[in-house]
């Protein structure tokens, strides 16, 4: 991971409920990085692809409380933009795994399958030579997999 904090999915999975509860919502681009081993991160990002989000980048966080899944171009030439790509919103809420606070991203119910049944929860990481780090966790809103804390995945969103 290029200036990423080095985690494994063990810890990521151990910190989660022990980092502060956010009081407000990320703003801006976020990069992200995948965790756990190389051949984990591969499928997951074949995962992506399948699921709508081909060479995922990140998210972009707005203001107003909406967001937008970042892909990298196809054909990425020197300072060839982002593509933005599903809709989410963002909101504070309690997590269903331990009640505390998490920065919630949700799809809509509109989006294609997976997901709007899959929502995002972050909680600030560290602030690492100026720049936001956030642990996520995407997990899976289906009412019989929502508590299930060994299936959420996790992942990091650097500034």
């Amino acid at each position: 991971m290029t200036n990423a904090p080095t985690i494994s999915l063990r810890d990521a999975r151990a910190q989660y409920p022990h980092l502060p509860e956010p009081t407000t919502v990320p703003l801006g681009d976020y990069r992200a990085e995948l965790l756990g081993p190389a051949w984990f991160r591969r499928f997951a990002m074949i995962g992506l692809a399948i699921g709508g989000l081909p060479r995922w980048h990140g998210k972009r966080f707005r203001a107003d409380g909406s967001g937008v899944n970042l892909l990298r171009p196809k054909q990425a030439a020197a300072n060839t933009p982002l593509v933005e790509h599903l809709q989410m919103q963002l909101q504070l809420a309690p997590s269903p795994h331990d009640g505390r606070t998490v920065v919630r991203v949700g799809y809509d119910a509109t989006a294609r399958f997976p997901w709007p049944a899959v929502v995002d929860e972050l909680r600030f990481l560290q602030n690492m030579e100026g720049k936001d780090v956030w642990l996520g966790m995407a997990r899976s809103d289906w009412r019989w997999t929502r508590g299930i804390a060994g299936l959420r995945l996790p992942f990091i969103h650097l500034t």
